[in-house]
C-alpha cells in the first residue's frame, strides 16, 4: 500500500482521538488491520514510534504527541482549502479576463457585462478589445467574443447568436443620388467599404435561387465598423455593415436598409475559451448569461430582420 501522508494523518489523529484502533476504524470505514497499517506506515516514513501499543492500552510518545498536534493543523487547514474551494465552485469571483473585436465588443459588451455584474456582484471584467486573434492561454484570458466563419484550432467555439449583414444609407444621399433597386446598381454608387476585408471586395446577395456578386469601388475604407456607419449616416455612401452596429440608426431614421428583400451574408458569433473542463464559475456563469441574454433573434435585430 503506497502512503497516503494525509490519509496516515486522519487515521493517526482518529486513533488517538478515540483511543482506539477499532473505533478510528469504524469511523473512518475501514478495516482495523487497515487503520494499524496506515498508522505504522507513517512511522516508518518518519522514523520514530508515534503510539505505544499493548493489548489493553494506547498511549503517545514523546514525538506522537508532537506530532499529534501538528497533524491537527495540518488537517484543519485542508478542510479549511477545501471548503474554499467548494465555495469557490458555487459562487463566481475573481477577474474575469474578456477579449473582443472593437466593433463587436465596443458596441455590446458594456450593456452585457453591466447586467451580467449585477448579477454577480463578487466578480471583476478586464476586458481588451482588438482586432488581431488574442492567444488565450498566452496571455491569461479566460474567454474571447469572436464573430467569424474559422476559429483557430484547440479551442472550444460555443455560438450564441447570428450576426447578419444590411446595405444602408442616408436619406440624404439617397436623394441626391438616388435609390437603387438591384444590387447590381451599387456599381454606379459609392460605397463605403472595411479595410482588407475580403467580405468587402464582393457583397454577395442571394433571392429566388438567384445570387448575386457585386465588385464595388468606393472612395472611403475603414478598419473600424462605427466609423463607415458614421460616414454613412454622414450621406457620404452605402455601407454594408452588421445589424448590431446599425440597429439604432435604422430605427431613429438617420439610416434607411436597402434591399430588404434580398438575403445578405450571415456569420456566427462564439464565446470561445480553452478548455470545457473544470470551468470557474466566473466563466461557466458569464458562457451561461450571455447565451441567455442574445439569443438566436438578438434585440437589434428585432423589427428590422424579418425572418
Amino acid at each position: 500500500m503506497a502512503l497516503n501522508i494525509l490519509m496516515g494523518m486522519q487515521v493517526f489523529t482518529k486513533v488517538v482521538e478515540l483511543k482506539s484502533f477499532a473505533k478510528a476504524a469504524d469511523k473512518l470505514d475501514m478495516s482495523r488491520g487497515m487503520a494499524s497499517r496506515y498508522v505504522s506506515q507513517v512511522e516508518e516514513h518518519l522514523g520514530v514510534r508515534l503510539i505505544n501499543r499493548t493489548t489493553r492500552h494506547l498511549s503517545l510518545t514523546e514525538a506522537g504527541s508532537a506530532y499529534y498536534e501538528k497533524a491537527m493543523q495540518v488537517l484543519a487547514l485542508v478542510a479549511e482549502t477545501e471548503h474554499m474551494a467548494e465555495n469557490d465552485v458555487a459562487a463566481p469571483r475573481g477577474t474575469l479576463r474578456i477579449t473582443s473585436s472593437q466593433a463587436f465588443g465596443g458596441s455590446l459588451l458594456g450593456e452585457v457585462m453591466s447586467a451580467y455584474l449585477k448579477e454577480n456582484p463578487e466578480v471583476k471584467i478586464r476586458s481588451f478589445l482588438c482586432e488581431r486573434m488574442v492567444d488565450l492561454v498566452d496571455e491569461g484570458y479566460d474567454l474571447a467574443l469572436r464573430v467569424a466563419d474559422t476559429l483557430p484550432p484547440g479551442l472550444i467555439a460555443r455560438p450564441f447568436t447570428t450576426i447578419r449583414m444590411v446595405v444602408c444609407a442616408a436619406p440624404e444621399y439617397l436623394q441626391r443620388h438616388g435609390t437603387p433597386s438591384h444590387p447590381h446598381e451599387l456599381t454606379s454608387h459609392n460605397t463605403l467599404n472595411f479595410a482588407d476585408s475580403e467580405i468587402d471586395k464582393e457583397w454577395t446577395f442571394k433571392k429566388d435561387g438567384e445570387s448575386v456578386g457585386v465588385k464595388l469601388q468606393g472612395n472611403f475604407f475603414a478598419n473600424n465598423g462605427n466609423i463607415l456607419c458614421n460616414a454613412a449616416v454622414g450621406g457620404l455612401g452605402i455601407v454594408y455593415q452588421p445589424t448590431f452596429l446599425v440597429h439604432e440608426h435604422l430605427r431613429s431614421g438617420r439610416l434607411v436598409r436597402l434591399f430588404d428583400d434580398w438575403q445578405t451574408d450571415e456569420m456566427k458569433a462564439y464565446i470561445v475559451y480553452p478548455n470545457r473542463k473544470f470551468l470557474l464559475p466566473k466563466v461557466r456563469t458569464f458562457i451561461d448569461f450571455i447565451v441567455d441574454y442574445f439569443g438566436d433573434e438578438p434585440y437589434w435585430d428585432r423589427g428590422i430582420i424579418q425572418r
